[in-house]
């Protein structure tokens, strides 16, 4: 059996089951709002991991696809909020334990939630990553976008839009705002790719934005990525832990392919519809035992 975990309406998830349910394989979704609301599950970790959660029995042999969120800040009373972060909590330890395929186990060891650590751990990986600086010092921040083209970054793992930033920029700046995070901006075009398994499935995105995704002008094409590079991303993904990511790029003039990030959860919804569910497919496969 395979199970979707996480917001039964969150736009991934659904994209993925929806999309399971129209190629004829069965998924069990396992809403985490729902339970949240009943206030039903009960998880063990001994004997046969048994686990019921929102009235669904959960096999320990099967396999998970998870896109699990943790919504306790949201909640306005504390009750509902501790149900949210029990529930998480305990989900999270049994997945990481079940002999089932889980796609991914929330213990990966993927750092991309703090920026500065990410960027450093991927080039010692062999990576090609553009310079960066972490600092609260305006001294330290303004001589580094006074050296080139800057674009100023989220430092966490929180969703945000990257932007050019210019020295002036940086007039008034109290360090008591910071750290910021600054990398170099590298001109060209972007690449996102999602690794499924061994497979890896790539777009080519012209666009005049410094952050594609506000562009609503921008061009995607299917590519082939470099084979050497392929099969870098493939096995630093194993390496990390886990067999589903997102990966990003800029791809300079002279060919070189800078690596931004991989994502340990990526909303590859939108781009799936661009590519024939290819990225479906594969997920599909490698959590049916027909992908290594």
């Amino acid at each position: 059996m395979i199970y979707a975990v996480g917001l039964a309406a969150e736009t991934t998830l659904a994209h993925f089951t929806a999309s399971a349910e129209a190629r004829g394989v069965q998924v069990e979704t396992v809403d985490l709002l729902e339970a949240v609301a009943a206030d039903d599950w009960q998880l063990s970790m001994g004997g046969g991991r048994q686990a019921r959660v929102g009235g669904r029995t959960l096999d320990a042999e099967g396999a998970y696809y998870c896109r699990i969120t943790d919504l306790s800040a949201l909640q306005a009373d504390p009750a509902p909020a501790l149900r949210w972060r029990w529930l998480t909590t305990a989900l999270a330890a049994w997945l990481d334990h079940i002999p089932g395929l889980v796609v991914n186990r929330p213990s990966i060891h993927c750092d991309n939630g703090a920026k500065p650590l990410h960027e450093w751990s991927l080039a010692r990986a062999g990576f090609m990553v553009p310079a960066s600086v972490t600092s609260s010092s305006p001294r330290r921040l303004r001589a580094f976008a006074e050296a080139g083209p800057t674009i100023v970054k989220a430092v966490s793992g929180v969703r945000a839009t990257s932007r050019l930033l210019a020295p002036g920029d940086l007039d008034g700046f109290d360090p008591w705002q910071g750290p910021v995070h600054l990398q170099r901006h590298v001109e060209g075009r972007d690449v996102r790719a999602h690794v499924v398994g061994g497979r890896v499935h790539a777009e080519d995105i012209a666009s005049e934005a410094v952050d594609y995704r506000t562009d609503p002008d921008a061009v995607f094409t299917p590519c082939e990525l470099p084979g050497p590079l392929a099969e870098r991303m493939v096995r630093h993904t194993a390496d990390l832990g886990m067999s589903f990511a997102g990966w990003d790029f800029k791809v300079a003039g002279d060919g070189t392919h800078w690596c931004l990030e991989v994502n340990p959860m990526p909303a590859y919804d939108w781009y799936d519809r661009r590519l024939d569910g290819a990225v479906t497919t594969s997920l599909l496969d490698l959590l049916r035992g027909r992908l290594s």
